[in-house]
């Protein structure tokens, strides 16, 4: 959440996270129906909304694609991210889109359970899943607002 950037505003101020632009959403923030409180609201329809979409794009994935290391030492983290980064740009060389599964990998109490249960669907004989993502064909979607690379490259 803390990384959710909400209409145009915020996302020119912090160029990074999860960006929820356009006239819709500015439309919807400044009517104050989706804030950071309605979106973590169970009971608010942007709540349900926000629910239902990641599910339908979970849905919709023509295929899904896993890594796993047998460990997880820093080391391996790295070896998986730049493996997971030329299986991107080979997706991606071939016209099929790529997106990221992330929630079910995330080491937090809240989803302790469904990191389980990913594991051992998708690495019943042991290991560590670094990375879930969906596959498919889709159609071309605009490039998300970044920090240009000096503002967070340090040089000497």
């Amino acid at each position: 959440m803390d990384l959710m950037r909400i209409g145009k505003a915020e996302i020119n101020a912090n160029p990074d996270g999860i960006d929820l632009g356009g006239a819709f959403f500015d439309g919807l923030n400044k009517a104050r129906i989706m804030t950071r409180k309605t979106i973590l609201d169970p009971t608010t329809i942007v709540y349900s909304g926000g629910v239902d979409a990641v599910v339908e794009n979970a849905q919709t994935a023509m295929g899904h694609l896993w890594m796993v290391t047998q460990g997880n030492t820093r080391r391996d983290q790295i070896a998986a991210g730049a493996d997971w980064l030329r299986v991107n740009l080979a997706c991606t060389a071939e016209g099929i889109a790529f997106h990221p599964l992330s929630q079910p990998l995330q080491e937090y109490p809240e989803m302790a359970a469904l990191l389980q249960q990913t594991h051992q669907r998708l690495a019943p004989d042991g290991g560590t899943v670094q990375m879930l993502a969906r596959i498919g064909y889709g159609p071309d979607v605009p490039v998300s607002p970044r920090w240009p690379a000096e503002a967070k490259v340090a040089t000497t």
